[in-house]
Parts: C-alpha cells; structure tokens; sequence
C-alpha cells in the first residue's frame, strides 16, 4: 500500500477553514511567493482588490491577524506530520 504524503493529511484540516479565509491564504502565500518584494500588506489590499471586499466587509488587520493564524496552524500541522514520519 502506498505510503500517504503529507500533503494529503493536511487536506482534511485545511477544509475546515472556511472558503473566505482559504481564499485570503492561498492568494496571499502565492503574492508573496511569485513577487518576493511584496508586503503582506499589499497582497492583502491585492486581494481586497481583486475580490471586491471592502473595509466595512473585512478590515486590514483582521484579514492580516486571519492570514497570520491559518499560516501557524499550517506550518505547525505540517510540523507535527514531519515529526511523525521521522519516528
């Protein structure tokens, strides 16, 4: 039987996010890693942009306080499968 990757034990976690803060995530983990000079900022206000969200909808720091948890509990979800392969 194939060995699961880890990618795919993540997968049932990251559905548990609801679809506005995976959307707020995924654009800006790929902003900032296709334009290695951009801010989290800017991403974010690139988002806002591109969805037409507004202030009144989602303000700056929430979004930025959103992104900063989903990116801990992915890293940190990442690091615990890491740990359990490597026993």
């Amino acid at each position: 039987m194939p060995k699961d990757k880890e990618l795919t034990r993540l997968i049932p976690r990251i559905y548990k996010w609801n679809y506005e803060n995976l959307a707020l995530f995924i654009w800006v983990k790929a902003q900032m890693s296709l334009i290695r000079t951009i801010t989290l900022d800017q991403a974010i206000q690139g988002y806002m942009k591109f969805t037409g969200i507004t202030f009144e909808d989602w303000d700056l720091d929430s979004m930025k306080s959103t992104y900063t948890r989903l990116q801990n509990e992915f890293y940190d979800c990442m690091k615990n499968e890491s740990a359990k392969e490597n026993k």
